[in-house]
């Protein structure tokens, strides 16, 4: 059940039922939901055990600052490879040259025939003087929760991340004896969790054939036949982060290229059926640190904090999406307007943890309103294809984030070396 092989034959089923059987693609589709409420609702206790006991053991470590400057250069050397790589491929491939007349005359009439779709989240070409002091202020707002246990009801998880980081420093200064019984607890809902998540990875091949026979139903071949230059880029993009993910892991797990490729096959199911980088967390966290045999504590505390800000997806997203609006509209872009493209879109991305796909492609106007590009009209086929996209963007920020964690965190080689040299140099010391 968790052997490639199973997904890629159960994505061809997905493919087919929805081609064919449509109406019992749309029969079968709540089933998936179903199984995608269980995933999701141990998402945030996962979350919140896990990080806040992370941070008290971390607080009581004087080394664990190391990491956190670690992550700081993985946030800038990811944000200038998504935009690299998305920007050479979309450079390369020119995936908005569409030549032949046939196919503009079918994309036309295809924008045309989402009535206001595409004119639902319009946006000026160009933003007011003020717009981004308001839009940074609302954005530092935002990630202060005024009331806790409204976030964690309402699952906004970069606020509950932010509470968990305060909650877990404070803990870290309560003398160990006054904190036991709260660390004992929360280990217990961690593992707690754990155990539902291995429970629940049975079911992800059904619920992929599913959730694709659902999609395939409702948007059909034509989108991404019309769009189909556009997911040349984002599915390369995708697959040259996961390949160069696999090979961190691998050198750093002390394993074969193949077997790290099999060992994290049940997180490649998880990200492409839940396509959403937060229910993949636990996968993360399980993978390095009960199979990978990274450090726990510190694994716990770098998989949450980078998946909010090791955005790829977006920042491949923002990248591919500007260029090829520009290039679908006969804008040349000169090496400043490339420049601009890369920065903002980098920056932005860093904005868009907790978002919905649609809000986070919604932003993508921004940075065509500097560049003063329509994006209106070509949001409709965006849209179109969202679900191909989504997946794309999850996968990448997913190997990513366990990527550049296993590459900070130390393994358990790593961690018992010092002790084991420790060991032998008491041994060697001669007896007083």
């Amino acid at each position: 059940m968790r052997s490639p092989a199973t997904t890629i034959a159960m994505i061809g089923a997905g493919i087919l039922c929805g081609l064919y059987y449509p109406a019992f693609a749309h029969a079968i589709s709540p089933v998936a939901q179903l199984y995608l409420n269980f995933l999701k609702m141990v998402v945030l206790p996962y979350l919140v055990s896990s990080v806040i006991f992370s941070i008290m053991s971390m607080v009581q470590d004087p080394n664990s600052v190391r990491y956190l400057g670690r992550v700081g250069m993985a946030v800038l050397v990811v944000s200038f490879l998504s935009v690299l790589v998305s920007g050479t491929y979309s450079l390369v491939l020119q995936p908005g040259q569409i030549e032949n007349p046939q196919s503009r005359i079918e994309l036309g009439e295809f924008i045309n025939s989402q009535g206001s779709v595409s004119t639902d989240l319009a946006f000026p070409y160009q933003p007011p003087p003020n717009e981004g002091s308001d839009t940074g202020r609302s954005i530092l707002l935002d990630l202060v929760p005024n009331n806790v246990f409204s976030a964690l009801a309402s699952g906004q998880t970069i606020q509950v991340l932010l509470f968990c980081l305060l909650f877990g420093l404070a803990m870290g200064k309560i003398p160990q004896p006054s904190s036991m019984s709260l660390s004992q607890a929360l280990n217990a809902v961690y593992r707690a969790c754990t155990v539902l998540t291995n429970w629940f990875i049975w079911g992800l091949p059904f619920a992929t054939f599913i959730l694709i026979a659902d999609q395939t139903a409702s948007t059909g071949t034509k989108p991404l036949t019309l769009m189909g230059g556009y997911l040349l880029v984002m599915g390369l993009s995708c697959l040259t982060f996961i390949a160069g993910a696999f090979a961190v892991i691998a050198i750093r797990s002390r394993r074969s290229y193949w077997a790290t490729i099999k060992t994290c096959q049940p997180l490649l199911m998880v990200a492409i059926t839940t396509r959403s980088t937060v229910a993949s967390l636990p996968w993360v966290i399980n993978l390095l640190s009960e199979r990978l045999r990274f450090s726990l504590v510190v694994v716990e505390l770098l998989v949450p904090l980078q998946a909010a800000l090791l955005r790829t997806g977006p920042a491949l997203l923002y990248t591919s999406g500007v260029l090829f609006i520009a290039q679908l509209y006969g804008r040349p872009l000169a090496i400043p307007d490339l420049l601009l493209v890369g920065i903002t879109s980098a920056l932005l991305a860093l904005t868009t943890g907790g978002m919905g796909s649609l809000l986070i492609l919604s932003q993508m106007s921004i940075v065509c309103g500097y560049l003063k590009i329509p994006f209106e009209a070509a949001f409709a086929l965006f849209v179109a294809v969202d679900a191909a996209v989504d997946t794309f963007m999850t996968l990448s920020s997913v190997c990513t984030v366990a990527a550049s964690t296993a590459m900070i965190a130390p393994s358990h080689r790593e961690t018992m070396q010092p002790v084991e040299a420790a060991s032998e140099q008491l041994e060697a010391e001669p007896a007083r």
